[in-house]
């Protein structure tokens, strides 16, 4: 069974108000999920409407958790706080970034920076004027029921207590963290581990129900990235930490490596070989050190 230690300790803010930094120690998953969750809301009940969640030390956070993360910054937004995230592990961000959450935290790589932060007032700078025509009306993914949203933004479905998101060109993203599925794997990155890897990527694929032509182009993408990783790196101890994430619409395959192994060029051929076959492919730079290769290939 998961464990989730916390250490919660008061620093003063520049305006004279108190914040919390909580240091987690283990999993936010279902097993402890209700115990983060319940720990957040005693501080917010105790009148302290700032948090700094330092997740150094976080190994593992599922679907459940990641949820409770999204629900708990922004009822502490309503109450007119806030949750900052200091020191996220690069696995961590890879996931954020995978699932289109990052851009809902801020996040900082020291506590120094996350407080003097709290001082510092939001851009005024206007946003660009929308593409779509708004109010947007549509209708929720599962339930049916009509919504309707008068500008861009992140919105929370009061009957349903789904997340969305509505961008300038009214392009619609649903947050639906209960019904994505996740897997995990650290291996060398000298290992031919195409075969294997897909074996588990094709179980999670017809788990999810996901069609032939993604479990096919998903095959194909490990294999070429296995290809690519082996002949990248210099290290006989290098690894790579994949993360696998899939609902009912998509796929997502995540490639986190730290040593040289993804640091390819835009121009490299097995790169362009995976823009042909997948949907979205996107090589970057995290943030918080290392490189990040996602693959993305969808239903429809």
């Amino acid at each position: 069974m998961a464990v989730l230690n916390f250490d919660i300790k008061s620093v003063a803010l520049s305006s004279g108000e108190e914040a919390k930094t909580v240091f987690l120690t283990g999993s936010i998953d279902a097993s402890t999920n209700q115990t983060f969750e319940g720990r957040l809301s005693e501080i917010l009940s105790g009148g302290t409407r700032n948090v700094m969640l330092v997740l150094t030390n976080v190994k593992y956070i599922n679907s459940t958790g990641l949820g409770t993360i999204v629900k708990c910054v922004d009822t502490f937004r309503e109450k007119g706080g806030d949750i900052k995230l200091v020191g996220v592990p690069a696995k961590v961000i890879a996931l954020f970034e995978m699932l289109g959450l990052l851009a809902l935290f801020e996040t900082h790589d020291t506590i120094e920076k996350a407080v003097a932060s709290f001082g510092k007032a939001k851009s005024a700078s206007a946003p660009s004027a929308p593409t779509a025509k708004f109010p947007l009306q549509f209708k929720h993914p599962v339930t049916g029921m009509g919504m309707n949203v008068s500008q861009p933004g992140r919105f929370k479905d009061p009957r349903s207590g789904d997340y969305f998101s509505v961008d300038q060109a009214g392009t619609i993203e649903f947050y639906e963290m209960s019904k994505v599925k996740m897997v995990e794997v650290k291996l060398p990155c000298d290992l031919d581990f195409g075969g294997p890897l897909t074996d588990l990527a094709l179980s999670l694929a017809s788990r999810c129900k996901l069609p032939a032509t993604v479990t096919t182009a998903i095959a194909r993408a490990i294999e070429e990235t296995a290809s690519l990783i082996r002949s990248h790196a210099t290290d006989a101890n290098e690894t790579c930490t994949v993360l696998l994430v899939a609902d009912q619409e998509k796929m997502s395959l995540g490639f986190v490596n730290h040593g040289n192994a993804l640091n390819i060029k835009n121009d490299d051929p097995i790169l362009r070989a995976l823009e042909s076959a997948m949907d979205e492919v996107k090589h970057q730079v995290l943030p918080s050190r290392g490189y990040l290769l996602t693959l993305v290939k969808r239903s429809r």
